[in-house]
């Protein structure tokens, strides 16, 4: 019996040491067949700014939106007006390239960062430890589902338009399948973004690649055509044939969705241009410029899909000079002062912030900011549209990109 006894202490005494063996105590790893969870932090927005505001560092951020640049103003200026800040405006790619290499030589650049492309931001910042997706409860009790894999902050869409310009004899309604862009009758009717030169607008394209999507697709061609799809020997499925289909019918690519829509709207051909993916604002009234695109329509009844959905993700930058404050500025942006102002907030110029009053295509990761007057909610867009699958379009977009490079 004393030998059992002192048996069973040494290995009491073994698993003793063997938890405090690890981290001093810390929680053990996860299981390696159980992911750890998310990141969830207990901080308040209220915590995160006063740590913040007492870290004193400078707030600066990256975005591909300008209304984030007027939102920290807006924000500095009324919560931490002691606190230096700054905001710059840069492209998809150039964040991707800018912040790793800032990180990766210890250079403080961003915080915080505001980003599209998905695919990119994965497998480039994320899986490189570059920058890492966080939020807190707060954000968790308004954004839902959307906090994971990373956390959307605006919803951008783009939209199948048509021209129903004076000169064209098509009217709205005649155009209800997607395939109709990849019909020799319509040689050129199709113009979009090069995908090679916007990762959102790849992103489209690798997603419709997806078992989901490609069923759909498959579908639709029957409905178009009026017989079951036959797929060619370097298809894997309906999706690879509708893009090799689509830059066999000479899809038109322009620079931009602005540059595309100006050309649309005063196509002389009324074939020219018929349809577009683009963005749904420029389906709405004229612009400041005096450049009118209400001759486009957008569609909610194309088949199988009308469009694109795709997100601006919010994310944390691995050595931030200010990670409290960026996180705060990050809660407060789902909030409606933060989403559209409060009337007084002002930013650098002085003016009142407006954040995304009146916007139509943007669509706050928090579903209970409403929408521009007579948009439709995020919630019915995602019904209609493709939306962004990051991780299905990181895993796949190699191949789409290699296999668009060989039928171009």
């Amino acid at each position: 019996m004393k030998k059992l006894l002192a048996l069973l202490l040494a290995v009491l005494m073994c698993l003793s040491l063997a938890a405090c063996s690890n981290g001093g105590g810390q929680e053990e790893p996860a299981p390696a067949d159980e992911p750890a969870p998310a990141e969830t932090a207990a901080e308040t927005f209220e915590d995160l700014l006063a740590a913040g505001i007492a870290n004193g560092n400078k707030l600066t951020i990256y975005t591909t939106h300008s209304v984030t640049v007027s939102a920290l103003e807006a924000f500095m200026k009324k919560y931490a007006p002691e606190i230096e800040y700054e905001g710059t405006q840069i492209g998809d790619t150039n964040q991707v390239t800018q912040v790793a290499q800032e990180v990766k030589e210890g250079v403080l650049g961003a915080d915080i960062i505001f980003i599209q492309d998905g695919a990119r931001v994965l497998t480039d910042l994320v899986d490189e430890g570059y920058v890492y997706n966080w939020y807190n409860q707060e954000i968790k009790d308004l954004v839902g589902d959307d906090c994971e894999p990373l956390l959307v902050w605006d919803y951008c869409n783009k939209v199948i338009m048509y021209n129903n310009g004076a000169d064209n004899t098509y009217n709205e309604g005649d155009i209800t399948n997607l395939w109709y862009a990849t019909d020799p009758a319509n040689k050129g009717a199709f113009w979009m973004k090069d995908p090679t030169t916007e990762g959102v607008n790849m992103n489209f394209l690798v997603n419709l690649t997806s078992d989901e999507n490609a069923a759909k697709l498959e579908a639709a061609y029957k409905d178009y055509y009026g017989s079951d799809i036959v797929l060619d020997a370097d298809c894997p499925n309906a999706g690879y044939q509708f893009i090799k289909m689509l830059y066999a019918n000479e899809m038109m690519l322009g620079s931009s969705d602005s540059t595309i829509a100006k050309d649309i709207a005063a196509a002389e051909k009324p074939q020219s241009g018929l349809l577009t993916l683009n963005k749904y604002l420029k389906s709405r009234g004229t612009r400041d410029d005096g450049t009118t695109f209400n001759l486009l329509y957008a569609k909610d009844d194309v088949n199988p899909v009308a469009g694109f959905i795709y997100p601006i993700y919010g994310l944390q930058v691995a050595n931030a000079d200010n990670p409290e404050l960026a996180k705060a500025f990050l809660i407060w942006l789902y909030s409606p002062e933060g989403w559209y102002g409060d009337g007084e907030m002002t930013i650098a110029d002085g003016s009142v912030y407006k954040g995304m009053q009146g916007r139509y295509g943007d669509y706050s990761g928090n579903t209970s900011n409403p929408v521009a007057d007579g948009d439709m909610s995020v919630v019915e867009w995602k019904k209609i549209l493709v939306q962004e699958d990051a991780v299905q379009a990181a895993e796949h977009r190699a191949d789409v990109e290699d296999f668009i490079q060989l039928v171009k």
